[in-house]
């Protein structure tokens, strides 16, 4: 048997102050609550309890759905493989799922739980055959099963016992973990306090509605209250200023209560501040998400635009790119070829592609004037098809084909290589010659018994004044014909003489272009024999030779 005493208990009702009691009994220990680290809280209290969780998922899912995906020849993408029995499955992977409904939930999966788990099922169960079927496994029902070379099988359900699929037949995608090689980190992890301190706002400014709008307090009152007297006065409080429908009543108490505030206000706590910047950082976390798509900064149309920009160039072509690869090793072995999405499909950066494009073939033009890029070079960076040409750069507006750079190399630092051929001359203008009636009446003239003038002898056309030098001068005016013996030795001209002008008196210098050639030369000595006839056929193949009569015999006297 104990030694104690038995005392009897003592109540709190027989203190001095029984409103003590009453504190004492209604005070409780304040313990906070937080999300489960679970996959199945990460949907549950992260997706489907939190708004800002919501709306970003959702954001991503839908944008990476709604964009194309095409089955290539090869890692290239220039070349689409036609009548695609891959694509066929892609964009119908089950009888009753359509493509972008399946891709949006593989999106989605993987950004809520940072994993994403594809079934692909066919009749034969052939492990590297072609699938009949695709199926999306949720996350929180799939376990791994792992061996010293890695995973061994799935088990999916929460039914006994679970479905078990091996390897071959599920593709695994996930986000980096940090400290666990199997399974993916869910970004709502990192989130989990934030969510929770927006829930625990929200559940406590629903509350403060329901109790007329007012922060926590108590009524307060000098007078010593019982039991009974204080459930009383609680109940009639409840009933008359609790509630949505009782806000904005008048409270009025009897026996000297009155209200004592025992917690902050709304404003003082700045609760909607406070919602917003767990918001902000919310999104911060999920992706770096814009927060202009949410709604919580200053937008405009130029930011707006930025904003869709930034989603599909920083948030779903990375997420894209995981499962793109991932796919072109798990699933496009078994049909060939190569499967990808076109970012060309995407509306929000078509014009920045564009730009790009531009700007790329500007900068190919300016590199192949500038001579640091082959002609070819300059057209795949174009992304236009490859010429069956030779391959050529341009050097000083040269056009020099590759293999023979050397040769120019060394043609221009000194040392000829095949020099190029001199232009070719132009042929010499042709001459027409005119003979001028002689009017010179200070030379006798030889008539025949008719009157008319005839030379005493004519002077050979066929050799067409051929074998003498031309002597490029000013046109004769007059010609007379003067009759002499062809054996006389005298210096008069033989057969015909010219009339010049009074201020013609020196022979201009013979160009280059009337030295004999070798047939004249042997014209000239078969005409030897008439001096007189040979310098008349020159003298007529020259229509603007001026000479005077001194000039004229000195050259006859050469001439023999």
């Amino acid at each position: 048997m104990s030694r104690r005493r038995n005392r009897s208990q003592r109540q709190y009702s027989e203190k001095a102050d029984p409103n003590i009691a009453v504190v004492v009994a209604q005070q409780g220990v304040a313990t906070p609550a937080t999300m489960p680290r679970n996959t199945r809280a990460y949907i549950q209290e992260g997706y489907r309890g939190n708004k800002t969780v919501f709306r970003v998922i959702g954001h991503i899912a839908r944008a990476g759905a709604g964009i194309k995906w095409k089955h290539y020849t090869d890692e290239t993408k220039k070349r689409e493989v036609p009548n695609s029995e891959l694509m066929t499955l892609w964009n119908r992977p089950a009888p009753k799922t359509a493509g972008t409904t399946f891709r949006e939930a593989m999106i989605a999966y993987y950004c809520m739980t940072g994993n994403s788990y594809i079934l692909g099922i066919n009749v034969k169960q052939n492990p590297t055959g072609k699938f009949d079927e695709l199926y999306n496994l949720r996350p929180d029902l799939t376990k791994i099963k792992v061996d010293n070379d890695g995973p061994l099988y799935y088990e999916f359900g929460n039914f006994s016992p679970p479905r078990r699929y091996a390897d071959p037949f599920v593709m695994h995608n996930k986000l980096f973990a940090g400290n666990d090689d199997v399974y993916g980190m869910s970004p709502i992890e990192v989130a989990a306090m934030l969510v929770d301190i927006q829930k625990a706002g929200q559940k406590w400014n629903l509350g403060l509605m329901s109790n007329m709008a007012r922060p926590g307090g108590a009524w307060v009152t000098d007078a010593l209250l019982g039991d009974q007297e204080y459930k009383s006065l609680k109940e009639e409080i409840r009933k008359k200023f609790a509630g949505p429908r009782n806000a904005g009543e008048t409270a009025i108490l009897h026996g000297g209560v009155k209200w004592q505030s025992m917690s902050m206000s709304p404003a003082e706590l700045d609760w909607i501040e406070s919602d917003t910047k767990g918001d902000k950082d919310i999104a911060g976390i999920l992706f770096n998400f814009p927060l202009f798509l949410l709604g919580l900064a200053d937008s405009t149309y130029s930011n707006q635009e930025e904003a869709r920009y930034a989603l599909y160039t920083e948030i779903v072509f990375p997420i894209l790119d995981v499962h793109q690869d991932s796919l072109n090793m798990w699933l496009t072995p078994r049909y060939g070829g190569y499967l990808g999405y076109d970012q060309e499909d995407v509306e929000a950066i078509q014009h920045r592609l564009q730009e790009a494009k531009a700007q790329a073939s500007e900068r190919a033009s300016a590199e192949f004037t500038a001579s640091t890029t082959t002609f070819l070079e300059a057209r795949e960076i174009q992304g236009r098809p490859k010429l069956a040409v030779k391959d050529f750069v341009i050097i000083n507006q040269i056009p020099v084909h590759v293999e023979d750079l050397d040769d120019y190399i060394a043609a221009m630092s000194g040392k000829a290589i095949n020099p190029p051929a001199p232009a070719p001359q132009l042929p010499p203008p042709k001459t027409t010659i005119t003979e001028v009636p002689d009017d010179n009446t200070d030379i006798p003239d030889s008539s025949d018994s008719n009157g008319n003038n005839a030379p005493a002898h004519r002077p050979n056309s066929s050799s067409n004044g051929k074998g003498l030098f031309s002597f490029p001068s000013r046109r004769a005016e007059k010609v007379t014909d003067d009759t002499t013996d062809s054996t006389d030795s005298s210096d008069q001209p033989p057969v015909k003489s010219l009339a010049l002008p009074a201020d013609t008196g020196h022979l201009e210098t013979a160009s280059e272009e009337g030295m004999p050639s070798a047939r004249e030369a042997e014209d000239m000595e078969a005409d030897d024999s008439d001096v007189g006839a040979a310098l008349m056929k020159y003298v007529k193949t020259l229509p603007q030779l001026a000479v005077t009569r001194e000039e004229y015999r000195a050259l006859l006297r050469a001439k023999r």
